[in-house]
């Protein structure tokens, strides 16, 4: 290679989005180290994380950092002594303008310094409640094809609030109100306040012993453990610029709630 083929190769090199993917050893809230997977793609502006939990659960959460979508794919396996075969993957997605990740291209360039410790989250956020009013059908690919991409296997168990699409941006050659024509709302009666203290008029799934009628569902899941800002430090006392010197990390939990038509399609009766 001549050296101006060298140096424009090296060019080009520079020049490719840097993506990052880190292998993180985390100890939940029961005292347990899993592993949680974290890569961040700069060219998508995407940031997704994905653990296997103790029982056989698989989250992944990605981030659509440019459409402001965050998708929470949950794969859950039947129990056997519930008599349920095989698993089922649901989907949610959520407005993400105020994400907790830091951004992708900030991501990328973290590096592991000891790649073998065990790490706690610095701050707990709390729990994030989302109750679905929706199947999201074809808004999934208007408003993000990365996320529309990350719940493909979920088909139509793909859920979203009324409340999110009011929040979305409308994407060039197309009007806000296309959201809500792309999407299913859930039965009137699924969520209506019908009882005296403002519960759902339908149970929840939980509760219904009739595998054929409708109720609904609910999904807890836990990240124990993501990057969730940046830090900085103030430089020697003549200079006294600010410098980011790290990042701080957070804990949350989030609770989902869904209309199912039938029990049995709810496999999560916690």
């Amino acid at each position: 290679m001549d050296k101006l083929a060298f140096i424009t190769f090296i060019i080009y090199l520079l020049a490719q989005p840097t993506n990052l993917q880190l292998l993180i050893n985390v100890k939940n809230q029961g005292g347990d180290v899993i592993q949680e997977n974290i890569t961040a793609n700069v060219s998508e502006d995407t940031i997704t994380l994905e653990f296997l939990r103790l029982d056989g659960v698989h989250v992944s959460q990605l981030v659509d950092f440019t459409n402001e979508v965050e998708a929470m794919r949950i794969v859950i396996p039947g129990e056997e002594e519930l008599g349920q075969t095989g698993h089922q993957t649901v989907c949610f997605l959520t407005h993400a303008a105020q994400a907790d990740f830091i951004a992708p291209d900030a991501m990328a360039k973290l590096r592991q310094k000891n790649p073998g410790t065990v790490r706690v989250a610095e701050e707990d956020k709390g729990w994030r409640q989302t109750t679905a009013t929706a199947w999201a059908g074809r808004a999934a690919r208007l408003l993000s094809a990365a996320a529309a991409r990350h719940c493909a296997a979920a088909r139509d168990r793909v859920y979203l609030r009324a409340a999110d699409l009011a929040r979305w941006a409308p994407r060039p050659g197309m009007e806000q109100s296309s959201y809500s024509s792309a999407v299913t709302p859930f039965p009137p009666h699924a969520l209506a306040s019908d009882n005296v203290d403002g519960s759902p008029a339908i149970g929840a799934c939980v509760a219904e012993a009739d595998t054929t009628k409708e109720c609904l569902c609910h999904i807890e899941v836990c990240v124990n453990w993501y990057p969730c800002g940046l830090k900085y430090c103030k430089g020697k006392p003549q200079g006294g610029l600010s410098y980011r010197c790290g990042i701080k990390t957070c804990h949350r939990c989030y609770r989902y709630h869904y209309y199912v038509r039938r029990r049995d399609a709810c496999l999560s009766y916690t």
